[in-house]
């Protein structure tokens, strides 16, 4: 192992370092002091953001210079107090609340005055500035992130020609823009990576590596976004359908669909020959490479930002940067996940491609593992250390895939005790938006929520909503969702559900109902829902009824 002091001098002789660099001191406070002492921090600075907005109302917020004036001065003071040194540790954990701050009245008043394509270039100058003054690395990365946002914010803005942010993101070239500009900027920061070995200062180096990590960390966020809803997270993410139709690839021709997916299986491609040509089991293994090439295409043609998202992986895994790469799997696994929403496909269809590509995957990967450990022909004891961590890395597989299969067959066992033990319950279908009631084998649906509950309330203490499943007099055997009052007494036969949230609202059970597809002119005539409902209040959609109850099937 190479001595720090040898390290130090090796890279000032190469001119990687200045002459005077000293090896970096461990911070020996322990971090829950660190914790407790940034926490002390952002709570001081909530009363002196309260006592601004007392002492000048919203005229602070309306107009006048006060914000660009506070914003700056706070950035300014910021960066002044994080480059002195020996400063105490309140002190140093105070700059980051003033960081946020500064830059949320900085970006307010450049919003409030300004275009918003020029206001988000405005923060993007703003981010890079603060990051070449300030010394510390996780705060340029942040700052990368901010400028990776903000920049796409800019290029959508001049391209829709939008001037407010409801607007932009609601318009009709909001989404096609967005893939673009994430596949421009994972080519830029491709750029990037291949260009920082090869720069001659260590400075830019280091802030170029900073505002990458930055950088790339939003783009697997961004791509993330882009592909929708995942596989039993449905809900989570608010505005999660925005991304559904950029994430899919449609049963029929379109141009602009068919661009998209090329580009993914592009991006494949050249994922699979960055690994080839770094990885020595794969090149060891022409086949074996050849092999993932081909499945990574085939997956990604389905798929249109998964192919992206396996290049910027794979260029981390090969340059180790491991907890990003971890961000990436991460993002590919959500991104595989929305596969299952895909509604061209049926569900045995997509079940079937996922098993045979990733059996074909693992089978590859054993082939490659094999073979270098015979080309290996390492001592004994390398032997002995190989076959405890391929013995570790069994169990690791193993017990993934015990955990997936006691999680997918809890969820089987769930919904087969509620459709066995529930009660039969029909609610009826209020009114839904014509234009998107049937598309292909998916039926949009809604039922009516009591008129005094907002579908947007949040209530109090981070519990669900929950309202009452009551027989409805007029028609039996239907039932009508009740919201009670405080002193109003239950009946016998209520049952109390709780809702779920779906795109920032809240939604009775689900809001969508899947059928084999070319059997929608038979689910036109659906009026009730067909519920399975347990005295615990879980619920499960089983099926579609017309006018009389009649089950439609």
């Amino acid at each position: 192992m190479i001595a720090p002091s040898e390290i130090i001098r090796r890279a000032a002789a190469q001119g990687q370092l200045p002459q005077d660099a000293q090896w970096p001191r461990e911070d020996s406070r322990p971090g829950a002091v660190l914790l407790l002492t940034s926490l002390g921090a952002w709570l001081a600075v909530l009363p002196l953001l309260g006592a601004i907005g007392l002492a000048f109302g919203d005229a602070l917020l309306r107009e006048g210079p006060a914000l660009y004036v506070s914003g700056l001065g706070l950035l300014a003071v910021s960066v002044v107090i994080l480059r002195q040194g020996g400063l105490a540790l309140f002190i140093e954990q105070l700059c980051l609340p003033a960081v946020v701050l500064g830059l949320c009245c900085l970006g307010w008043a450049l919003f409030r005055d300004l275009s918003v394509s020029v206001a988000a270039l405005g923060m993007c100058a703003a981010s890079v500035v603060l990051a070449s003054l300030a010394p510390l690395h996780w705060l340029r990365s942040l700052l990368g992130m901010m400028l990776g946002v903000f920049l796409t914010v800019a290029v959508m803005g001049w391209s829709s020609g939008e001037d407010a942010f409801d607007h932009l993101f609601w318009s009709g070239r909001f989404r096609w823009t967005w893939w673009l500009q994430a596949h421009i900027g994972l080519a830029a920061w491709l750029a990037v990576l291949w260009l920082l070995p090869r720069l001659p200062g260590a400075r830019t180096g280091s802030l170029l590596e900073s505002l990458a990590e930055g950088w790339c960390a939003q783009l697997l966020l961004m791509l993330v976004l882009l592909s929708g809803t995942t596989f039993m997270l449905g809900g989570v993410v608010p505005g999660s359908s925005a991304g559904s139709e950029m994430g899919q690839a449609g049963s029929g021709f379109d141009l602009l669909g068919s661009t998209r997916n090329m580009v993914s299986v592009l991006c494949a491609l050249g994922a699979a020959a960055l690994l080839a040509s770094r990885w020595p089991a794969l090149r060891q293994m022409p086949l074996a490479g050849l092999g993932v090439a081909l499945l990574l295409a085939v997956l990604c043609a389905f798929m249109p930002n998964l192919g992206a998202t396996c290049l910027c992986t794979a260029a981390l895994a090969v340059t180790q940067r491991w907890r990003l790469a971890a961000l990436g799997c991460a993002a590919a696994l959500w991104i595989v996940g929305s596969f299952y929403y895909l509604l061209a496909w049926s569900l045995a269809d997509k079940a079937l491609l996922l098993v045979l590509i990733g059996a074909a995957l693992g089978a590859l990967a054993w082939l490659a593992t094999r073979a270098m450990s015979h080309a290996a022909g390492a001592e004994s004891v390398a032997q002995n250390a190989g076959s405890w961590w391929k013995n570790r890395r069994l169990a690791g597989i193993a017990l993934a895939g015990v955990a997936t299969l006691a999680v997918a067959n809890f969820a089987i066992f769930e919904k087969e005790n509620i459709i066995r033990d529930g009660r039969p319950v029909f609610v009826r279908l209020a009114p839904v938006d014509p234009r998107s009631l049937m598309q292909g084998d998916y039926m949009r649906l809604n039922f009516a929520l009591p008129d005094r509950m907002d579908r947007d309330d949040h209530p109090r203490g981070g519990r669900r909503p929950t309202v009452l499943v009551r027989p409805d007099p007029a028609l039996p055997s239907a039932y009508a969702l009740h919201l009670p009052s405080a002193l109003e007494p239950r009946q016998s036969d209520d049952i109390e559900v709780p809702l779920s949230a779906k795109d920032g609202s809240w939604v009775f059970v689900t809001d969508a109902w899947f059928f084999k597809e070319g059997d929608a002119q038979k689910f036109e005539g659906a009026r009730y829902g067909e519920f399975r409902i347990l005295p615990n209040g879980s619920a499960l959609l089983v099926g579609m009824a017309d006018d009389r109850l009649r089950p439609i099937r």
